[in-house]
């Protein structure tokens, strides 16, 4: 779904001009603006009160505005792209654009807003002011914002030319290593990219990938399989960390500790493959709510040889033989 503001021109117009008649707006020759002060609850997304805006408005002063905060819904011009309207030629305002086009593509009410922290007031609060004042309703159930993000401790910013685009970092990094990185700190937290940060994460998922990988060859060494049964009190409690507003880094720490598990059960002399796949297992429903995948090992009968003649070598001790075995697993992306 691609929505246009140039081929829903005709409901914004509709749409500023029922808010006019409603009282919620007012025409200034030509320009058209929202009364801020027309509804009571504008200022609870960004948590701001009204009287404390007004108090300390440091705005460009606007005397066509019965409130410093009332802002345009439609703005008069004879340059560039302008549309006819009942106010004469112009231009909409964005917050306008924004909230008429999710009228008309999801309906009155959707369950999920997100955004920056920086589009939260003026913006989205906008949005909802008309929202409030056209259909009696809020805009969306959940508002999510999430934090910005540094490179190398400041801020990406066109201005700075430190800008990434994600294609970049994805084609960089690769989607399980940048998933794990952008997941790793709470969305409303300022997520930094860093040499140090990516090798961090690196190493991260590293830990958690690697215990997998040895289940799936130890079970396929000893002829065994998994089932598809898993810990379900783990895997619970992973969710629970997510329920409460998306906190990864607690969900992270779940996992941790069901790869400690996973770790544990790989260690016993005589290896509980039911256990170990349990906690696998969980492991890897987590990493799939995340959108991480994982990649099992490829064991055939030849792999399976080579491991038998490595551990052989080991045994014997002829060390150079065994070095030659292990060269051969590691291409493989079996060590």
């Amino acid at each position: 779904m691609t929505p246009r503001v140039t081929e829903t021109m005709d409901e914004i117009i509709a749409f500023i001009d029922n808010l006019v008649k409603k009282g919620n707006a007012y025409v200034v020759d030509g320009d058209v603006y929202f009364s801020v002060d027309s509804v009571p609850t504008y200022g609870e997304i960004s948590h701001n009160k009204l009287e404390d805006l007004e108090a300390g408005a440091r705005i460009e002063e606007n005397t066509d505005k019965k409130n410093p905060y009332d802002f345009a819904l439609w703005k008069k011009t004879d340059v560039g792209i302008k549309w006819d309207s009942p106010w004469g030629e112009g231009r909409p305002g964005w917050h306008t654009e924004c909230v008429v086009m999710i009228n008309n593509n999801m309906g009155p009410l959707i369950d999920i807003h997100g955004g920056g922290m920086d589009l939260r007031f003026p913006h989205h609060e906008n949005e909802a002011a008309q929202q409030e004042a056209m259909k009696g309703n809020a805009l969306a159930n959940y508002w999510v914002h999430n934090a910005m993000v540094n490179i190398n401790g400041d801020k990406m910013s066109k201005s700075l030319g430190n800008v990434l685009w994600a294609k970049d970092v994805v084609e960089k990094l690769g989607t399980n290593l940048t998933r794990w990185l952008v997941s790793s700190v709470h969305y409303r937290k300022e997520l930094n990219f860093s040499d140090e940060t990516i090798e961090t994460a690196r190493k991260e998922l590293e830990r958690v990938l690697s215990p997998m990988k040895q289940a799936d060859i130890k079970v396929a060494l000893a002829n065994q399989s998994f089932d598809d049964s898993y810990d379900e009190e783990e895997y619970r409690h992973f969710l629970d960390q997510l329920d409460d507003d998306m906190n990864t880094p607690n969900a992270y720490a779940v996992i941790f500790e069901t790869v400690k598990k996973l770790n544990q059960a790989l260690r016993q002399k005589e290896i509980d493959f039911k256990e170990v796949g349990k906690y696998r297992n969980a492991v890897e429903k987590m990493l799939k709510v995340l959108g991480i995948e994982v990649e099992k090992p490829v064991i055939g009968e030849e792999e399976k040889e080579i491991f038998q003649k490595w551990n052989e070598a080991k045994s014997a001790k002829d060390f150079a033989k065994a070095d030659e075995y292990h060269v051969v697993l590691t291409e493989r992306g079996l060590l």
